[in-house]
């Protein structure tokens, strides 16, 4: 996998993470109301509730994988290429020019090879069609001669 998948796809789990912890955090909390809000509890909708000393371990241990996915996500960036590492534009184009050259060696070859089964399959049809007409002519000349034997017999018998 390149590494701008795998940055891609390690963004998206963090993401991921982050929505799913924001989401167990509102969950689990414990709910009251604020003073002077008009809003009952049960507008908030229902809770599952578990203990602050519960809640603070659940926070820290996604805090320390919220924190362990930003790591990973910066050696990926660390390892990706800078513009110093690729070179200047005059070597980008220069390999732009080069991969250009290849591409057209390959196209031509390809082509070549696309008139060679061409010409290939002209030849396999001819040969077909001779075949079909020597098996044709084979078979013409095998009933002559079985009709012809047959004819001797009935005569002669």
């Amino acid at each position: 996998m390149d590494l701008l998948t795998q940055l891609d796809n390690d963004i998206d789990m963090l993401l991921k993470v982050m929505s799913s912890s924001v989401a167990y955090v509102s969950r689990k909390a414990k709910h009251s109301v604020l003073p002077d809000s008009s809003v009952p509890l049960t507008i908030l909708g229902k809770t599952e509730a578990i203990e602050p000393e519960e809640m603070d371990q659940a926070i820290a241990e996604l805090v320390e994988d919220l924190v362990e996915k930003a790591d990973s996500i910066r050696a990926i960036i660390r390892h990706l290429p800078t513009e110093e590492s690729l070179g200047g534009d005059a070597e980008l184009e220069a390999e732009l020019k080069r991969m250009e050259g290849e591409m057209k060696v390959v196209n031509d070859e390809y082509r070549s090879a696309v008139q060679e089964a061409e010409r290939f399959r002209v030849e396999v049809g001819e040969l077909v069609r001779l075949i079909s007409e020597r098996q044709i002519e084979g078979r013409a000349w095998l009933v002559n001669e079985l009709e012809g034997n047959d004819s001797g017999k009935s005569v002669s018998g």
